[in-house]
């Protein structure tokens, strides 16, 4: 006798993968948005130092910061300049202030080509901005002018040799003379000496 044969339908079990793969697609397009919304990292300039980066024609300026003890205090730049090109230049730092003032003068720096050097002798008579702050310096060359806001430092760690050397003052020299007092008691040259006499007493004899 020959049994029934009772086919049991297959049941298909839909696994995790389907929605593991919705998820990445998701987790895909929520990156893409936000790199699309934000400049890659490796597009933005990174300081690897305290202070900022300059430029002006050949010359470029790398972790300019000014170092002082308080605001309205005197202070020194630091930092580095290099010159990219083959010609000799000179590069001349000012405070914001001055330069508005029209100031065209300051502390300069020859380079010549290819060449580099340290900046620490850069002094500024009065940083407007307290330690922790940005003031304003311009960096200035034969191409112009270039404004950058670097930060202010106490003189501290690294920076505690960075100090103003004071300004000399010209002290008034006072000379001192000592005149003797010449007592001349000889006549005039071509003069004769006077000799008053007293009229003699009149004697009166006796009789």
């Amino acid at each position: 006798m020959n049994r029934p044969v009772t086919r049991t339908p297959a049941i298909r079990t839909l696994g995790a993968r389907p929605f593991l793969a919705a998820g990445l697609l998701a987790a895909a397009a929520a990156l893409g948005a936000c790199s699309t919304m934000n400049p890659s990292q490796t597009l933005v300039p990174y300081q690897q130092a305290d202070g900022v980066s300059a430029s002006s024609g050949t010359v470029q300026a790398r972790d300019l910061l000014v170092v002082a003890d308080a605001k309205g205090a005197s202070g020194v730049l630091s930092g580095n300049v290099v010159n990219t090109g083959d010609d000799p230049v000179t590069v001349t730092f000012l405070s914001r202030e001055e330069a508005a003032a029209g100031a065209s003068k300051g502390t300069s720096i020859s380079l010549q080509g290819r060449g580099q050097q340290r900046i620490d002798t850069v002094q500024l008579a009065s940083v407007p901005n307290a330690p922790g702050d940005l003031t304003g310096i311009v960096m200035q060359t034969s191409a112009g002018r270039t404004l950058v806001n670097v930060p202010v430092l106490l003189p501290g760690g690294i920076y505690g040799t960075l100090t103003p050397t004071a300004t000399p003052t010209a002290t008034p020299s006072v000379a001192t003379s000592t005149t003797t007092a010449t007592t001349s008691t000889a006549a005039p040259t071509g003069s004769a000496a006077t000799t008053s006499t007293a009229p003699a007493t009149p004697t009166t004899a006796a009789g």
